[in-house]
């Protein structure tokens, strides 16, 4: 789940407030993740499944839990090309 929008809890008219999302190339979101508002996910980074990003996930940086904290590294040289392809979305 990618959140933009959301709701001031603590405002008396449940205002709604929220931020862009980023999510850069090679970025691989796992099943289950959730993206809060104003993150940006990094070239290359990885967010496990499950995991909830509250903070900005660096390049190249594996991160799961709840909240989500860096768990590894990934290698920087990715080339892959999904070009056409077409992904199962789960």
């Amino acid at each position: 789940m990618i959140w933009t929008l959301h709701h001031d809890y603590n405002s008396p008219y449940f205002a709604q407030a929220g931020a862009a999302v980023t999510i850069k190339d090679y970025a691989w979101i796992c099943s289950r993740a959730i993206i809060l508002p104003g993150v940006t996910v990094g070239k290359g980074a990885v967010v496990a499944a499950g995991a909830v990003v509250t903070k900005n996930v660096a390049d190249y940086s594996v991160v799961g839990g709840a909240p989500a904290k860096k768990i590894a590294d990934r290698h920087t040289g990715l080339v892959y090309d999904l070009g056409d392809h077409i992904l199962p979305i789960i």
